[in-house]
């Protein structure tokens, strides 16, 4: 038999703002690297005003657009899964909400809070609220039979 959690409301949606904050930040920066590309871009590639090769510009907007790409699509996916199975109390959505929770964590940590670093610290913080509201009700205590 399956038991699911109570999950109130609140906590759900505090997971829901948690994935929009990574969502817009994803959109935003990814924005941002576009306008820079395409003002700054075209000057690099045609080898005026910068001493970096084509090639070294090519590839880093392209790192940036992944890494961009890839804060959207977890900030989607931490949406989905709170909307879903969070919601109705699945044990694994608990789970996997905690990794999402660590990897905010760990690029914070590998970034040093830099630029890229603080965002991922306040975007993480209403997840690890809810997740922290929400333990009692997906791992409730155990009670004890006596014999």
């Amino acid at each position: 038999m399956l038991n699911l959690a109570k999950v109130s409301r609140y906590t759900v949606a505090l997971l829901v703002a948690s994935g929009v904050i990574w969502v817009i930040a994803g959109v935003a920066f990814g924005g941002l690297i576009a306008v820079a590309y395409s003002t700054h871009g075209s000057l690099a590639l045609a080898g005026v005003g910068t001493g970096d090769p084509a090639d070294a510009v090519r590839q880093l907007v392209w790192d940036q657009f992944y890494i961009n790409l890839y804060t959207a699509v977890i900030g989607l996916l931490a949406i989905i899964l709170g909307l879903k199975a969070f919601k109705r109390g699945e044990t694994w959505a608990w789970y996997a909400i905690m990794v999402f929770v660590l990897n905010g964590v760990i690029t914070s940590v590998f970034d040093y809070l830099s630029w890229g670093g603080w965002y991922t610290v306040f975007s993480t913080l209403p997840a690890l609220l809810a997740l922290l509201l929400s333990a009692k009700s997906f791992f409730p205590p155990r009670i004890k039979r006596e014999q």
